[in-house]
């Protein structure tokens, strides 16, 4: 394997940002770790879990049930929010 080198015989040093071609445009940002869609049905599914949760506990000041309650709350909201925000 060689190393790709300059036109003056010095080798060829890219970063990870840097393209072959230098055409002008800046590089592509890398893609980020969640989509706005996939934050949103998240952030929503944990509100509406902890807000089940806390309403369970003020109703039975039980921990294992109101625990239990927002994570099912949260598990089933985030089903319907994926169904009901569109792609």
């Amino acid at each position: 394997m060689t190393t790709p080198t300059n036109d003056d015989g010095t080798s060829l040093r890219l970063n990870c940002h840097q393209s072959r071609q230098d055409d002008g445009f800046p590089p592509e940002k890398p893609p980020g770790l969640l989509t706005m869609r996939a934050a949103i049905i998240l952030l929503g599914s944990g509100v509406i879990g902890g807000a089940v949760g806390a309403l369970t506990y003020l109703s039975t000041s039980d921990t294992a049930k109101a625990l239990l309650a927002g994570l099912a709350a949260a598990g089933a909201s985030t089903v319907a929010l994926h169904g009901l925000i569109g792609h």
